[in-house]
């Protein structure tokens, strides 16, 4: 069992409003109706709900954005998003929030998710989405946004929701652009886009974009029992570091020279674990370009992570919630 310092990990926290980091992905529009239950409905056997309150955030690549700005970090964003009631929904949060958010205006909606609650119950989840791929003129035209936010950036952080944002020509572009600046790209992929990249520094799957993602690597070739195995063989194939998130067994981490250790979950009842890839994601993202080993900020995205699915809400985590969290504990431990 070894252990992270906290004062190390106190100095890294401190040095996120040092850096600035590009977020580039699928920007979507998330709402919550809550509501309150009346029984069942007179003309089916349903259950008959009132919408008491309406919250509005910003999802996708939008809410890595946020965890972003809240831990601290300079943050840009570049995504598509529709001329419609959503999509200024969402540059409004984004801009309450401080995001540098450069949108593709596009001729498609804003992808919208609704999810309906009530009390401790989820109802039902209704999505509104065109999900075809950007078009020719609309990935040169996202290019070239990326091109001029990545002037100032020292990292990249891909969120692809698969709704049509990442195209291999995008991908292609990035990479090169990336290279040329030396710009690491820390990724949340979708599985069957994973091929477009040849370059990536870090990626953050869960265990099931993970199963997938072997099968895609390897089709030939029986697929382990232990996520470790899975992560560790993903990690070589693909020649970058592997975060995967595990749920509530927490994270497993492995690097592509076949080291691997786990972090445990550290809320053991949560509450919400909407967008706590995200965060993940996010904090991840932060604590790499600010120097951390990959062994200090998967600590980080760790307990940000518990700090997010402990809220009723989808909650961005704040740079002062971090540090709270940090200070608690005098070592944090890994097993190998």
């Amino acid at each position: 069992m070894a252990s992270v310092s906290s004062d190390r990990l106190v100095e890294i926290i401190h040095a996120f409003s040092a850096v600035e980091l590009l977020v580039v992905g699928d920007v979507l529009l998330d709402t919550y109706l809550s509501c309150d239950t009346l029984g069942v409905a007179d003309e089916a056997p349903v259950p008959l709900l009132e919408i008491a309150s309406e919250k509005h955030s910003a999802g996708g690549a939008g809410n890595v954005a946020l965890n972003l700005a809240c831990l601290g970090v300079r943050t840009q964003l570049v995504g598509p998003l529709g001329s419609d009631a959503e999509g200024e929904i969402v540059k409004r949060l984004l801009r309450e929030a401080a995001v540098r958010f450069q949108p593709l205006t596009v001729q498609r909606p804003t992808p919208h998710k609704t999810r309906i609650l009530s009390g401790q119950h989820y109802y039902l989840r209704l999505d509104e989405e065109n999900d075809a791929a950007l078009n020719a003129s609309e990935t040169a035209a996202l290019l070239g946004l990326v091109e001029a936010a990545a002037a100032s950036t020292e990292g990249l952080l891909l969120s692809d929701y698969d709704k049509g944002t990442v195209t291999e020509p995008l991908a292609r572009k990035i990479e090169a652009l990336a290279r040329a600046r030396r710009i690491p790209i820390f990724a949340d992929l979708k599985p069957q886009n994973a091929g477009y990249w040849n370059c990536l520094e870090v990626i953050t799957p869960n265990i099931s974009e993970a199963r997938a993602l072997l099968h895609q690597l390897t089709p030939a070739s029986p697929e382990p029992s232990d996520p470790a195995e899975v992560a560790i063989r993903i990690s070589r194939k693909l020649n970058c570091d592997v975060v995967l998130k595990m749920g509530d067994k927490g994270l497993l981490v492995a690097t592509s020279e076949g080291e691997s250790f786990r972090l445990d979950a550290l809320c053991q009842h949560p509450k919400n674990v909407s967008g706590a890839g995200d965060t993940v994601l996010a904090a991840l993202g932060a604590a790499l370009a600010c120097g951390a080993t990959l062994q200090e900020a998967s600590v980080l995205a760790n307990l940000a992570a518990s700090i997010a699915v402990s809220q009723e809400d989808t909650h961005a985590v704040s740079g002062e919630e971090l540090l709270a969290a940090v200070r608690s504990q005098p070592g944090i431990g890994l097993q190998t």
